[in-house]
C-alpha cells in the first residue's frame, strides 16, 4: 500500500516537475535571445500539417534590411503558422492596422506585398527590437523543399565537383506531395553561369519517380537560368524540340526552390540528357564496362594528344554502341575522361557516355566520326575509302532538325559546346543521331553582336573560336539542303508564329509571381531592376524578325550570298545574308577593341578594302582581320 502511495505521488509530482524544467528552460531561453538581440533567427514560418510540414526562414536583403517571407504557391496564408522564441508576441504593424500574433497563430490576417514594421514584444508588451518584414506569394508554381545532410550549401556552392547526400520533398501547384524520397547525390553543375551567385545543380533521387508527367528517372537537373533575363529561353526551345518529335529532348517544369527552408529561387527542372530507357533509349554501355571490370574510376587511363580514356580488362561483346557524345571546347574536353579529336574537322569530342571508354571505344566511335567527316567533305558526300554517302552516316532528319533549330534561335553555344550526339548499337542504327537539344539561355538575341542579328545564316559558328564546321559542310550539300527547308515549313516556321504571338506570353504568365520573388532573392545578379515586358518583346520581336528571313531563304526563293571570314589565326567562319543585303552585325570585335597588346583593325578584302555593315553583299567573298601592336 505504501509503495502505491509512493507511485502516486510521483505520478502527481512528475508533471510538476516538467513544468517547472519547461519553465526555466523557456525563461533561459528568454535571456538568451533577449541578451544576443537575435530574434529574427529564432522566427520561422510552418506550412502543412504534421505528415507534410515545412518550415520557410525568411530571406533578409542586408542592403535595405528587410526580411522576406517567400511562400510558395499553395500557401494561402491563413494555412501559415508563426514560430518563434524569447518573445511573448510579436507585432506587425501595417499601413492600416496592428495585429500581434503569439507563437503557433496563423498569418491570415497579415497581407501580401504590405511593408510591416514587425515588433519582438516582452511579457510585459514592451517592445525590444523592431524589424521589416514583407510576405510574397508565388503563383502557378510547383515547390520543392531540398535539405542537405550539412544543413549548409557552403561547400557545394564553393566547389562545382563536391558532391552531398540529403533529401527532398516536391509538391504540386496545389500542395499534394508529388516526391519524398532521400537525395543519394546534390552536385553544382554549369560553366560560365557556375560564376554566379545563383547556381544550378544536379540531383539524384533514391528511388527513380516520374515526376510531373516526364517519366521515371533518378537523375534530374535544377536549372538557374541565371544568365536569361527573361527567364524562359530554355523551356520554349525545350518545348519546341518535344513538339517536333526530337528524340531525348527533356522535358521540364518551373518550380520555386527552397534550400534548408530557405528560399533560393524561382528553377527550371529538368530532365538530364543521358542514356536511358526514358531519355536517350539506347544501349548503357558504361553499366557493361562496369559490370564486367567492376569499379571503373580504379582502372588506368591513357591519354594522347588524339583520344583518351580507360584500360579495361574485359570488354563486352558489342561495342557499336551506345556512345553519347558531346562536341566541346578545349577547357571542358580536357576535364573529362573519355574523348577523342575528330582526324579531319579537328573537332573535340567528349564521351559523355560511356564515361569510361576503353581505347577499343574510343577507337570504334571515332573513326566512325572520321569517316563520316571524309564523306562531308567530298564534293559528292561519298567517303572515297568506303564509298559509303554522307547520308548512310548519319540520319538525316535528326541532323537537319538540330540544325534548324539552333540556326532558328541564333544559339551561341550550338557549335561550340553542349552540343550532342549519340549512336544505338548497330542492331539498332547503323548511323550516327543529332541530339538531344540542350542550352539557350544565350539563344533568341540575348547576347548583343553577331547573336541579335536576325537575317543572317551562321551554320552554328556564332562563338569566336572553337567553332565547329559540321553543319557548314553539311549546307554545302544540295540534299541536306533540300532537307532543311521541307522540315522548316512542314514544322518550324509555324512554331515560330505560335511561339512568338501565344507561348511567349503563356510561359510569362505562368512565372510572373515568382519572377519577382527570384529578383529580390537574388538582386546581386542585376546591377539594374529587370524590365522584364521589354524582355519579352526582345524574344517577340527576334523571332519574328527570324521567321521572315527564314521563310525568304528556304520557302522562298531567296538567293543567300556567303562572307568568309577568316581570322589572324587562319580559322574561317563563314555568315550567309540574302543576296544584295547587308550584314547586321559582324562577327568578333570591334574595330579599335584592344585585347591583350594587339588592337583589332577590322575586316579587309583581299584588295585592301574595308568591310562593314554598309558593303551589300551581291557576290561571295572573303574578309581577312587585320590587327596591330599597342
Amino acid at each position: 500500500m505504501t509503495d502505491r502511495i509512493k507511485r502516486r505521488g510521483l505520478l502527481w509530482i512528475l508533471p510538476v516537475l516538467l513544468a517547472v524544467a519547461a519553465a526555466f528552460m523557456e525563461t533561459a531561453a528568454y535571456r538568451q535571445i533577449q541578451t544576443s538581440g537575435n530574434y529574427i533567427g529564432n522566427l520561422y514560418f510552418v506550412i502543412g500539417n504534421s505528415s507534410s510540414e515545412q518550415k520557410i526562414f525568411c530571406y533578409t536583403d542586408e542592403t535595405e534590411n528587410v526580411h522576406y517571407l517567400f511562400l510558395p504557391s499553395y500557401a494561402e496564408t491563413e494555412d501559415v503558422r508563426i514560430s518563434f522564441a524569447g518573445a511573448k508576441q510579436v507585432v506587425f504593424a501595417g499601413e492600416k492596422s496592428e495585429v500581434a500574433l503569439t507563437d503557433g497563430e496563423s498569418i491570415g490576417a497579415l497581407a501580401c506585398h504590405e511593408k510591416y514594421r514587425m515588433y519582438f514584444c516582452n511579457r510585459k508588451g514592451e517592445r525590444m527590437a523592431e524589424q521589416c518584414l514583407v510576405i510574397m506569394r508565388s503563383a502557378n508554381l510547383p515547390a520543392a523543399f531540398l535539405e542537405t545532410d550539412s544543413g549548409s550549401m557552403e561547400m557545394l556552392d564553393g566547389d562545382k565537383s563536391y558532391e552531398e547526400k540529403g533529401r527532398i520533398v516536391l509538391f504540386d501547384a496545389a500542395g499534394n506531395v508529388v516526391c519524398a524520397d532521400r537525395l543519394n547525390r546534390i552536385s553544382g553543375r554549369g560553366n560560365s553561369t557556375w560564376a554566379h551567385p545563383k547556381k544550378s545543380y544536379g540531383i539524384r533521387l533514391k528511388n527513380r519517380t516520374d515526376l510531373f508527367g516526364m517519366g521515371s528517372a533518378d537523375n534530374w537537373i535544377l536549372l538557374s537560368n541565371v544568365e536569361d533575363p527573361a527567364y524562359i529561353r530554355n523551356k520554349i526551345t525545350y518545348d519546341m524540340a518535344v513538339a517536333a518529335g526530337m528524340e531525348g529532348s527533356p522535358e521540364s517544369q518551373y518550380i520555386d526552390l527552397y534550400i534548408n527552408n530557405t528560399y533560393h529561387g524561382m528553377y527550371q527542372l529538368c530532365e538530364k540528357v543521358e542514356i536511358d530507357e526514358q531519355r536517350v533509349p539506347i544501349a548503357d554501355l558504361e553499366g557493361e564496362n562496369k559490370r564486367l571490370n567492376g569499379e571503373l574510376d580504379k582502372c588506368g587511363r591513357f591519354e594522347t594528344e588524339e583520344k583518351k580514356g580507360v584500360a579495361l580488362v574485359t570488354e563486352p561483346d558489342d561495342l557499336t554502341g551506345g556512345y553519347l557524345l558531346e562536341r566541346d571546347v578545349p577547357e571542358k574536353y580536357w576535364e573529362e575522361i573519355s574523348g577523342f579529336v575528330s582526324g579531319n574537322l579537328g573537332d573535340l569530342y567528349t564521351i559523355k557516355e560511356p564515361a569510361h571508354a576503353s581505347e577499343v571505344q574510343v577507337d570504334y566511335i571515332s573513326a566512325f566520326i572520321n569517316d563520316m567527316e571524309k564523306a562531308l567533305l567530298a564534293e559528292d558526300g561519298i567517303n572515297p575509302d568506303t564509298g559509303m554517302h554522307y547520308t548512310e552516316y548519319i540520319d538525316l532528319h535528326s541532323f537537319v532538325q538540330k540544325y534548324i533549330l539552333e540556326e532558328l534561335t541564333k544559339n551561341n553555344g550550338a557549335g561550340a559546346t553542349s552540343s550532342f550526339f549519340y549512336k544505338p548499337q548497330e542492331a539498332i542504327s547503323t548511323k550516327l543521331f543529332a541530339g538531344p537539344v540542350w542550352d539557350y539561355d544565350k539563344a533568341y538575341a540575348s547576347l548583343t553582336g553577331i547573336n541579335e542579328s536576325s537575317r543572317d545564316l551562321c551554320y552554328l559558328m556564332l562563338r569566336d573560336t572553337n567553332s565547329t564546321t559540321l553543319f557548314w559542310r553539311l549546307y554545302a550539300h544540295s540534299d541536306f539542303r533540300e532537307a532543311v527547308s521541307d522540315c522548316y515549313e512542314d514544322f518550324f516556321s509555324d512554331y515560330m508564329q505560335e511561339a512568338a504571338e501565344e507561348k511567349v506570353d503563356e510561359y510569362a504568365q505562368e512565372i510572373l509571381s515568382s519572377i519577382a520573388m527570384d529578383q529580390i532573392r537574388w538582386k546581386e545578379e542585376g546591377s539594374a531592376p529587370l524590365d522584364y515586358p521589354y524582355e519579352l518583346e526582345r524574344i517577340k520581336t527576334f523571332l519574328l524578325e527570324r521567321k521572315q528571313f527564314l521563310d525568304e531563304v528556304w520557302t522562298g526563293q531567296g538567293e543567300l550570298r556567303t562572307v568568309t571570314f577568316v581570322s589572324e589565326t587562319g580559322e574561317e567562319r563563314y555568315v550567309s545574308v540574302a543576296a544584295g543585303e547587308t550584314l547586321e552585325r559582324l562577327p568578333g570585335s570591334e574595330p579599335g577593341k584592344v585585347s591583350g597588346d594587339q588592337m583589332f583593325d577590322g575586316w579587309f578584302t583581299e584588295d585592301g578594302e574595308v568591310f562593314d555593315c554598309t558593303v551589300p553583299i551581291f557576290e561571295d567573298i572573303i574578309v581577312y582581320g587585320k590587327s596591330h601592336g599597342v
